[in-house]
């Protein structure tokens, strides 16, 4: 239950559509992407939940993606039930950017996001992610450059700014709005934090403040329908982005959905439907990699063991099976065992590098 009821404005905002540029969203609730894992089979299974609004790929390397690199067209391979998807570039070079956006207006894409939040140091250092957001005016050139090379609606994923001692963002933001940029996605953390401590939601209140009508967009530590809506009620964002809250639950867009027209939910997936979820995730990965999905869907079961009522013995099995019939074994002892667990807490998070974030 929401703490404290949120106003009749802010309930009419929950229920109604959003725009991104000529972009018509449904929904206020969107999938963040997460390197390695939201890839098509996860966007698709979590549709089917429904209440997702717009979904984004991983990032994806601007260069390898103009040319047809295998990987990069794996991260953005889709279908027509994949919609409403974003695809996230990211550079450091903007001709790259440039050549990576008409590549995917030409190849039917309907939306194209740039990365400038990654804190990971292979991508700072040559010049993309959250290290755009140390020169903001470049940025902003690097944006209009790949606005104005296309028509569909360009947006950009950014942080708080390099580290408490540089918060650009809400400069950033103006910039970007005077661009033509559609929207703004925002993690409330600084690149120095990493992954780490809590998300600033001052921080993307002062965002939100900084533009004149775009959408912002907000991120990080939303894992519960409470969580979403004092989000939107704190920061006065437009809609809001769950990556990690959405593993822990995968049915949070259907909550959300229900609360937005409902003022309440009280939804709770059956045993049958937990099963299937899990059952369902992992078919739709063989349909695109094969039998290389047992080795990818492995780092789900952390996730799903305990939010899906795996005991704890199956799940160590989920991290080590090889083959789909195996995987369909498990599911058997799965739906006969379910709910013997009784911790709902995942075993393992999203691996993220160790150490101090300069050294990754």
């Amino acid at each position: 239950m929401i703490s404290s009821g949120p106003s009749v404005e802010l309930m009419a905002k929950l229920a109604s559509p959003v725009q991104l540029g000529t972009r018509t969203l449904t929904s206020r609730f969107f999938l963040a992407p997460l390197a390695g894992y939201t890839h098509l089979a996860f966007r698709l299974v979590l549709r089917r939940q429904g209440g997702l609004g717009l979904a984004t790929t991983d990032l994806v390397q601007a260069t390898m993606l103009a040319a047809g690199h295998r990987k990069s067209l794996d991260l953005v391979e889709t279908c027509h039930e994949d919609r409403p998807l974003s695809v996230q570039i990211f550079s450091g070079v903007t001709e790259d950017l440039v050549k990576a956006a008409v590549w995917l207006q030409d190849h039917g894409y309907e939306g194209i996001d740039i990365n400038m939040g990654c804190p990971m140091a292979k991508i700072n250092g040559s010049g993309g992610g959250a290290r755009l957001m140390c020169d903001t005016r470049g940025a902003a050139e690097t944006a209009a450059r790949v606005v104005d090379a296309v028509r569909i609606p360009v947006t950009v994923k950014m942080r708080l700014g390099w580290d408490d001692q540089q918060i650009t963002a809400p400069e950033l933001a103006e910039s970007l709005e005077n661009v033509g940029v559609a929207a703004i996605t925002i993690h409330g953390r600084t690149r120095a934090q990493g992954f780490h401590g809590t998300v600033n939601r001052e921080g993307i209140r002062q965002t939100v403040a900084a533009v004149k009508s775009i959408p912002i967009i907000a991120n990080g530590d939303v894992r519960t329908v409470e969580d979403a809506v004092s989000m939107m009620r704190q920061t006065g964002c437009s809609a809001i982005a769950i990556g990690r809250g959405a593993m822990l639950d995968p049915w949070i867009f259907r909550r959300l959905s229900e609360y937005a027209a409902h003022g309440s939910t009280s939804f709770e997936p059956s045993a049958d439907e937990q099963v299937e979820f899990l059952s369902t995730h992992f078919h739709l990965m063989v349909q695109q990699y094969g039998d290389y999905s047992c080795q990818l869907f492995r780092k789900f079961a952390a996730w799903y063991g305990a939010r899906l009522g795996v005991p704890e013995d199956l799940e160590d099995r989920l991290r080590r099976f090889e083959s789909p019939a195996e995987f369909d074994g498990l599911t058997k002892e799965i739906r006969r065992r379910h709910g013997e667990r009784a911790c709902w807490v995942p075993t393992a998070l999203v691996k993220v590098p160790n150490g101090p974030v300069s050294h990754w």
